[in-house]
């Protein structure tokens, strides 16, 4: 019997001749979990785009059941039975879940019943076993019920292969334990489901088989039940990796950030921050921990100056910096790496040397403002050295790297500005474990050199691992403040507080 999807020598050459995958074999058997692993630049998500149509394939088969395909555009593979949630779901926030539900279901809906829309969505989620607010506004939803929510998308579209792309980034622990018991689910129905993580703890747990890319090509399918988490990381990065780190215990001497009562309120007029406070000293990592939308992604903007703040005031190195300017704080001495390395973190079009100096170009500047190339050129290929940056050069467009070279390119280019303050949010989302291990232990060098961190990460053991301090955050408050020095917060509790279940005893509720 064939296999429900078959790849045979697939490859795929962009323009300027870079070679993304080369002559891919795999094959996935209906009905079961299969997992995809690589490190950053493997080829991961050239694959699946093409599996999905949105990317051409240069040579190479694709066969569904026995018989070959040739997509053009998501909507044939769709249609073929394909479907892929996206790490950075495809959701229109301002509509409801039933209206996500049925966009691009029919052609043209100038009148829509918005009751028999509520009552379809509530019958295909109760089908999967899946818990929808369907009359609630997608803003409002939680991560989980959002991404429950892509998964219906694509099953009441008819799919019966489905890819998950990165889809326990942004879940606590319940959240995550929740979804793979719907994977398992629909797994038994006889859906069959390509998992795409970073997370072999995870990929050990959920998956049946595993296939590893590595530089393009495959590295070889392996049972899940017969390779350990260890083999799997030397498999793709070629050596063991490991999370323990030897942290020295340091002693802080000063306070380097305050925040003071800070609260603000959206456009819509609803509170983000509601009145929250802490600091941050030298030579220490404290670590922000929340539900995705609980005023994490609010706090940094405001900390940054992204956002004005309704209330309060906010500290930095004795400097009142509540209404200073980006580049005022950034001269006191903050640096700071985005959540959203596309959009935030680097300018696109630009090189990777450019992108390096970019922040603090005015360094390679004569007094006649005239940029010194040399010496941008001679930064730039020391930054790409010991940051490990593979690119094909320093003038390469950095757009056209892998995902975590971008992002190490980035956290090159902030650790070595030499502020004392560095804020972190999701330094290693989508970034491979040989990758995250290098980053990690860039964070903790910055920590002994004196540095304080402040960490934000949906990753629970990154935030266990690297913080001295932890602060979870729920509804806009700070509701626990945790030592983590010298007994290490569990997963399970911080996911409590996360929640809103738990509640730390003289924290507000």
């Amino acid at each position: 019997m064939a296999p429900i999807l078959e790849v045979r020598n697939l490859t795929k050459i962009y323009e300027g001749g870079v070679l993304a995958n080369h002559e891919i074999n795999f094959s996935v058997e209906e009905g079961e979990i299969h997992a995809l692993v690589g490190e950053n630049g493997a080829g991961k998500s050239t694959l699946m785009k093409m599996l999905y149509g949105m990317e051409s394939v240069t040579s190479g088969q694709i066969f569904i059941r026995g018989k070959e395909v040739k997509f053009a555009s998501s909507k044939e593979a769709i249609a073929e039975g394909i479907g892929m949630v996206h790490q950075h779901f495809m959701l229109v926030d301002s509509l409801t879940g039933a209206e996500n539900m049925m966009l691009g279901i029919k052609e043209s809906r100038f009148l829509t019943d918005k009751k028999d829309d509520i009552r379809v969505t509530e019958e295909v989620a109760a089908q999967y076993n899946f818990e929808i607010d369907a009359a609630r506004r997608v803003r409002d939803m939680s991560v989980g019920m959002k991404q429950k929510l892509e998964i219906l998308k694509i099953l009441y579209r008819g799919a019966k292969i489905l890819i998950l792309d990165e889809p326990t980034a942004v879940l606590t622990p319940q959240e995550t334990e929740e979804l793979f018991e719907r994977l398992v689910s629909l797994k038994e129905k006889g859906m069959t489901i390509i998992f795409i993580s970073h997370k072999l703890k995870e990929v050990k747990q959920i998956s049946d088989r595993i296939t590893i890319l590595k530089g393009g090509r495959t590295g070889g399918t392996y049972c899940t039940a017969d390779v350990t988490e260890e083999e799997i990381s030397r498999l793709m990065v070629g050596r063991v990796i490991s999370n323990d780190y030897d942290k020295k215990p340091l002693s802080p001497e000063r306070e380097l950030l305050r925040v003071e009562d800070v609260s603000y309120r959206d456009k819509f007029q609803v509170t983000k921050l509601d009145h929250v406070s802490f600091t941050l000293n030298d030579k220490e990592i404290v670590g922000i921990a929340g539900v995705d939308g609980n005023g994490q992604s609010e706090l940094i903007s405001v900390i940054t100056a992204e956002l004005r703040m309704g209330s309060g005031r906010i500290v930095l190195k004795d400097c009142d910096i509540s209404h200073a300017s980006i580049g005022k704080i950034r001269n006191i001495g903050l640096s700071y790496i985005p959540e959203d390395r596309m959009r935030n973190g680097c300018a696109a079009p630009m090189s990777v040397e450019e992108n390096m100096i970019v922040s603090n170009i005015d360094t390679f500047a004569s007094k006649m403002k005239i940029i010194d190339k040399k010496k941008v050129r001679e930064h730039s290929r020391r930054l790409i050295k010991e940051f490990l940056v593979k690119t094909p050069s320093e003038r390469q467009s950095i757009k056209s790297l892998s995902g975590g070279n971008i992002q190490k390119a980035i956290v090159a280019r902030e650790f070595s500005a030499g502020s004392d303050v560095l804020i972190l949010d999701q330094p290693t989302r989508g970034v491979d474990v040989g990758a995250i291990s290098f980053i990690h232990s860039k964070i903790l060098e910055m920590r002994e050199n004196g540095n304080g961190i402040l960490l934000v990460s949906a990753d629970l053991n990154e935030l266990l691992s690297l913080s001295d301090r932890i602060l979870v955050m729920h509804k806009g408050k700070i509701v626990a403040s945790l030592d983590n020095r010298t007994e290490r917060v569990s997963e399970e509790e911080l996911g409590l507080y996360m929640l809103g279940i738990k509640t730390q005893e003289g924290m507000a509720v």
